[in-house]
């Protein structure tokens, strides 16, 4: 797992924007990291779930951070885990946020921290334990 003051400082500033005053950073991985994909700094607080990652402007060379999902953990209604056979390979898992009629996936994170991830979201919003596919 990774620790938020170790995050890189755009990362960190971007999940302090999203933050209220009174929220606490739970948890920190990294996600998403494969030969085809950039990797993905997921921050869940007290409150939300944070996923982002860090993109280059053209030619420029500028760097900025995209926040791909700021889910309300209010709003989760279902957690579950899932794995591929190439995940399974690697030892990594997706975790899927069901909210309503839309579903958040964070993929390709390392299984052990998934799995803690989920656990914690799970307890966070009061929700039984998540299902694994």
């Amino acid at each position: 797992m990774a620790v938020f003051e170790r995050l890189p400082v755009q990362i960190r500033r971007a999940a302090k924007e999203n933050m209220s005053q009174d929220e606490q950073v739970k948890m920190c991985f990294l996600a998403g990291s494969s030969m085809f994909a950039s990797k993905d700094y997921v921050v869940i607080t007290s409150r939300r779930v944070l996923v982002m990652d860090e993109r280059t402007i053209g030619c420029l060379g500028r760097s900025y951070v995209n926040v791909k999902e700021n889910v309300s953990i209010d709003q989760i209604n279902f957690i579950d885990i899932s794995r591929s056979f190439v995940d399974r390979l690697l030892g990594q898992s997706s975790m899927g946020l069901q909210i309503e009629r839309y579903k958040y996936l964070i993929k390709n994170g390392s299984k052990k921290e998934i799995e803690a991830a989920a656990e914690l979201v799970a307890n966070l919003a009061h929700l039984p334990t998540y299902k694994e596919n």
